[in-house]
């Protein structure tokens, strides 16, 4: 595959460095249309490989806590049970910390016994189309299924929540309770499955938990909540997994009723489809595996929770990886040591310390009661390593900058020393050109003069208008930022593959990514300096606008000449819009005509304020009217405008700073100001929930 893609790749460069006439440019599509098909049917077969099996966290169990047990289902490709699973093929990792592998243990779901609840809607709408006789056909069937060792318990809800059957492992007395149910009334959903997760609550812990509701509609008549409902379910550690029956059912609350335990929603079109749902629930059950391993984990505070990070490993294929959490109990948390008083005592003298070689002897200069650790004895040295290693890196850094600075003086250093000595000044005329110069510089505009036939025109007259705005020296081409634009592609692509490969080597699809990115940011970051650049530029000179101006109608009403005032601005400011005037005036003297000089102004700087003083220029040297208050006018203007740009950007501030005070300094409040408070308030509505 990868040599194929090679190959390919090779072929469209060789054709690109070729590029004469048409034929070239069809070879190009071509080929590029064959890689992409390639990658996208190896990319699909990879895809495929990588989703053939799915691994789900169902919950955490802690309260036997450091001996915690993780509820788990893996399924292959068939959404079935995966034979031969091993405990080697999993590695269970705590807040980054890899647990011993021979404190893990592999029990299968199926060696489990299982408590289950199942709830069934008799609510009036389930007589139509037939829809409980069906149900009731279908649950007894599932209900058969059960082996003996597993025990179930039967609940219908209408208004109400009815107990029909207790938990039981007797196949009969719950086929009886199935076939007796009779719709009436409205719907109570919520309620059902607060009852529900109270009789499986009752379960002891050894056993798989698992709810099963059925309905046809929404709630109507439940004195609990949703989210009450959901929360007492999830804390009872049982599987909840519903089953909305018709096009009335409410999907997204069955989901949320569902997906927070680990189960899953099912959607049933109509009742035939009960048998399926009822068999993919079966399966899913007898696909639970139960890894038992041994924490030491300890936390500093009761509110902390501990990440667990469960890793699946298969003999061929990808590795599957999902995160839990869950809050150890008041055992894991860490215990302050008491202080141990520092016995003072005089400082041994050398000798002895020196004389003390025997490892079993007594230690003398040792502080009494003090435990030394092999370990913060290793990090304090390597901590002091660390800081001699970058104490002599600055030193040699800053040694080579003073020794560059004797060796290769700057052209300052040099002048000085030159007009000292009164010796003449060393040119480097004679220096070679450097690898830039020779190398580089060519390759990147014979390629970016190529790609500027490949461009389209209207985003080369978009840059070669940047680079016009961009100002002088004005000897950037079209070409030439193309070519940047493309070396920077090429590098940047460099740079993400390589770090996709470091990352995920068995990954394509994000060596594609990587490769498409990189195009994109490569392309796009020139064009954004480019743009910052031009913007930058604009605001200089709507910032020494009005200063100009009032400096020439100074100069003007001292009895100079528009021009001479014009040479003393340029002489005496430096800025972008000095450059500008300074360009102005050379085409003066050369002989263009004004008019076409003040047009070359404008279409350098494309401001409109610069273009009005322009217009009002022309319009003035048309007339003959005095120079001096068309200069201060024009002034009084710029800095009018100038002020109400101010206003309407302080006026812009308070909406611009809504989104930035929203999503970020105020969660930072609340959680300063009620962070210390939240944990207190879990810990008593769990309280209070037991």
């Amino acid at each position: 595959m990868y040599k194929s893609i090679t190959y390919c790749v090779l072929r469209i460069a060789y054709c690109v460095r070729t590029l004469r006439d048409t034929q070239y440019v069809i070879r190009i599509l071509l080929l590029a249309t064959l890689l992409v098909a390639y990658l996208g049917i190896s990319l699909d077969g990879v895809a495929l490989a990588q989703g053939s099996r799915n691994l789900t966290l169902n919950g955490i169990e802690s309260r036997t806590w450091p001996n915690v047990t993780i509820n788990l289902t893996l399924t292959g490709p068939d959404g079935k049970s995966i034979p031969g699973v091993d405990a080697s093929q999993f590695q269970i990792s705590e807040q980054g910390v890899i647990q011993r592998l021979t404190a893990l243990e592999l029990g299968p779901a199926k060696n489990v016994p299982l408590a289950l609840v199942l709830a069934i809607d008799v609510s009036g709408s389930m007589n139509a189309n037939d829809k409980l006789n069906q149900a009731k056909a279908t649950a007894n069937t599932f209900l058969n299924s059960l082996r003996p060792q597993d025990n179930a318990a039967l609940i219908a809800f209408d208004d109400k929540v009815h107990l029909v059957v207790n938990a039981t492992n007797d196949r009969a007395a719950l086929q009886t309770g199935v076939n007796a149910l009779q719709a009436k009334g409205n719907t109570a959903i919520y309620d059902a499955l607060y009852d529900a997760a109270q009789i499986i609550n009752s379960a002891t812990r050894e056993k798989r938990r698992a709810i099963i509701l059925l309905t046809d509609g929404a709630d109507t008549s439940s004195k609990y909540g949703l989210a009450a409902a959901a929360q007492v379910a999830k804390q009872t550690g049982a599987l909840v997994y519903t089953i909305g029956l018709g096009p009335d059912a409410n999907d997204s609350v069955l989901k949320s009723l569902s997906q927070p335990t680990g189960g899953r929603y099912y959607k049933a079109p109509s009742a035939a489809d009960l048998a399926g749902i009822y068999n993919a629930i079966s399966i899913e059950l007898d696909s639970q595996l139960f890894l038992k391993y041994k924490s030491n984990t300890l936390i500093a505070r009761s509110y902390e929770s501990v990440k667990v990070e469960v890793k699946y490993t298969p003999p061929d294929g990808q590795p599957l990886v999902k995160t839990i959490s869950y809050r150890p109990p008041n055992a894991a948390i860490i215990t302050p040591t008491p202080e141990i008083p520092i016995e003072r005592t005089p400082l041994p003298t050398l000798g002895p310390i020196l004389s003390s070689t025997k490892p079993d002897g007594p230690t003398i200069g040792r502080i009494p009661g003090a435990v030394t650790d092999g370990t913060n004895l290793s990090s304090q040295a390597r901590m002091y390593s660390l800081g001699a290693a970058a104490l002599a890196g600055m030193a040699a850094l800053f040694g080579m900058i003073a020794l560059s600075n004797v060796l290769i003086p700057s052209a300052t250093s040099r002048r000085v020393a030159s007009y000292v000595a009164g010796a003449p000044v060393a040119h480097d005329e004679d220096a070679q050109p450097s690898f830039t110069t020779r190398v580089i510089a060519p390759f990147i505009e014979s390629a970016g003069a190529r790609l500027t036939h490949l461009s389209p025109r209207g985003y080369t007259d978009h840059i070669a208008e940047l680079l016009t705005l961009m100002g002088p020296p004005y000897r950037m081409e079209v070409g030439t930022f193309l070519g940047i634009q493309m070396g920077a592609s090429i590098v940047i692509v460099v740079v993400f593959l390589l770090w996709s490969l470091r990352t995920a080597p068995n990954a394509p699809t994000q060596w594609v990514l990587a490769v498409l990115l990189g195009l994109v940011v490569g392309a796009y970051l020139p064009y954004f300096l480019l743009k910052r650049k031009v913007t930058a530029r604009r605001r200089g000179l709507l910032r020494s606008l009005p200063g100009a101006l009032d400096f020439l109608a100074i100069n003007v009403e001292a009895g100079l000449g528009f021009d001479a005032a014009m040479g003393q601005v340029v002489q005496r400011w430096h800025n972008t819009l000095t450059d500008e005037l300074a360009l102005v005036l050379i085409d003066f003297q050369i002989g263009k005509a004004r008019k076409d000089a003040w047009r070359e102004l404008v279409q350098r700087t494309q401001l409109p304020e610069l273009t009005t003083f322009v217009t009002a220029m022309l319009q003035n040297e048309q007339v003959g009217a005095s120079i001096s208050n068309l200069l201060r006018t024009q002034a009084e203007q710029m800095r009018i405008r100038r002020r109400q740009a101010a206003e309407e950007a302080a006026r812009k501030t308070p909406v611009k700073l809504l989104f930035p005070l929203v999503f970020f300094i105020l969660p930072g409040l609340f959680v300063v100001i009620l962070g210390p408070a939240i944990p207190q308030f879990m810990d008593s509505f769990l309280s209070f929930g037991k």
